[in-house]
């Protein structure tokens, strides 16, 4: 009876342990200690999905950005927790009004947080995150140049509506 409790237990530890192993932690690299990034929402309804994220500038002097779903030269992507690529992406930023390929020269002012959407289409109804979410963002001022350090996020989960 003793050795069936012992064999019980181990087995209920070690599949704690793949659970929280499968639970990976969100993760954000943005290139730069001035340069705040924070995921506020991944929501998708049927196959779209929208990403909201916050840029906040922490430097003390302005800065110029530009965000760039995708254009002749750059794009970013995404990757789900299934293996699908995404590589049609559309941004806006702030209240900017409708979604479009990139966004060019947005001032970030120290300290204010500035709303960057990133929407889907077509994204895959079963996924339930965001494995990998590379974000091409350009900031001169900031050595963020062009093809070298894209903001890279990773393990963002999915909510359904």
């Amino acid at each position: 009876m003793k050795k069936l409790l012992l064999i019980l237990m181990a087995m209920f530890a070690f599949g704690l342990q793949n659970v929280n192993a499968q639970d990976a932690p969100l993760k954000i690299v943005t290139n730069h200690p001035d340069f705040d990034v924070k995921v506020k929402r991944c929501a998708i309804s049927g196959k779209s999905l929208i990403l909201d994220l916050t840029f906040t500038n922490k430097d003390s002097k302005d800065v110029i950005i530009s965000v760039i779903a995708r254009n002749s030269s750059y794009w970013s992507e995404v990757y789900d927790d299934e293996g699908n690529v995404y590589k049609k992406l559309q941004v806006k930023v702030a209240n900017s009004g409708a979604y479009t390929g990139y966004v060019n020269d947005y001032r970030l002012i120290p300290g204010i947080p500035v709303k960057v959407s990133f929407c889907i289409n077509n994204f895959s109804e079963s996924a339930e995150s965001i494995a990998y979410f590379e974000g091409v963002v350009i900031c001169k001022e900031w050595g963020i140049p062009d093809k070298d350090k894209w903001l890279v996020i990773r393990n963002i989960p999915i909510t359904r509506q």
